[in-house]
């Protein structure tokens, strides 16, 4: 028997799979996340991916500037309560908290060239059946009044 049509099927379906993932968390990301924003922030990076619940992931954020920086979270509520721990890159801790399907804004402090390291940890499933969902972290940073007064112009 040729297992190799077989073989590409399954491949075929996990691709396709990913990619409705991805393209699942960039829809929630823009209604849930970016939505908010008001006209006075410029997005610096978004990460956005899929989390199991009781899993855990980490993502590095680069900062280009110092100053001060938002960083949004948001997460799934299929994913219940998230805990996040936000780290520089030195070691400095900068945010600990919990989240639980809505978007958290942490405001930040940050020096230039001193990238985040953003740990979340999903709560356990308490049964069989274990939801993922996904998580998105935004940075964003205040557009100058300068620049503001200058596109009204």
């Amino acid at each position: 028997m040729n297992t190799t049509p077989l073989s590409f099927c399954a491949l075929a379906l996990l691709m396709l799979t990913a990619f409705d993932a991805g393209a699942q968390c960039r829809k929630f990301t823009k209604q849930r996340v970016i939505s908010t924003l008001d006209a006075g922030q410029a997005i610096d990076q978004i990460q956005a991916g899929t989390l199991g619940r009781g899993e855990s992931a980490a993502a590095v954020l680069e900062v280009s500037a110092s100053g001060s920086v938002d960083l949004l979270i948001s997460t799934h509520p299929d994913l219940g309560e998230v805990g996040f721990n936000v780290v520089s890159a030195s070691g400095r801790s900068l945010a600990e908290g919990t989240t639980a399907g809505t978007v958290t804004t942490l405001p930040l402090q940050v020096e230039a060239a001193e990238d985040l390291i953003v740990h979340v940890t999903s709560e356990k499933a308490s049964g069989a059946y274990t939801p993922i969902g996904c998580v998105s972290l935004v940075t964003t940073q205040p557009i100058p009044e300068d620049v503001i007064a200058q596109s009204k112009q």
